[in-house]
């Protein structure tokens, strides 16, 4: 099968579609998992969860089309990284650094896509 296959390239086509249409729910887990961080509800599982949501967005982004997305994202995994398996409260640094982090994903998504966050 080739690239220029008609039937290869409308499965592709939908494979985009779905993962654009996953997209804002994606971000509603993202946000809401860094809403339980901020209330410290469970903080440590909320940070593992939200940086391997972020880090799967960082390598699925490119692949389906959406570079931007794929960027941001990994720079909120960047930013989450540093934070797993500290038993510290978080800093205001890295508090901020997280929410601008979560905040330019969001403009990504809508950026990209024409989506609205939450």
């Amino acid at each position: 099968m080739s690239t220029t296959d008609p039937a290869f390239l409308a499965f592709l086509e939908a494979q985009r579609a779905d993962y654009r249409s996953s997209l804002p729910q994606r971000l509603v887990q993202i946000e809401s998992l860094w809403r339980q961080v901020l209330n410290d509800e469970a903080p440590a599982q909320a940070l593992a969860s939200l940086e391997r949501c972020a880090h799967s967005l960082a390598g699925s982004g490119a692949t389906f089309g959406f570079a931007a997305l794929g960027d941001a994202a990994r720079v909120l995994e960047l930013a989450v990284s540093p934070l797993l398996g500290t038993t510290h409260a978080l800093t205001s640094t890295a508090q901020s650094e997280v929410s601008r982090a979560v905040e330019a994903l969001q403009r990504s998504l809508s950026g990209e896509t024409g989506i609205q966050g939450i």
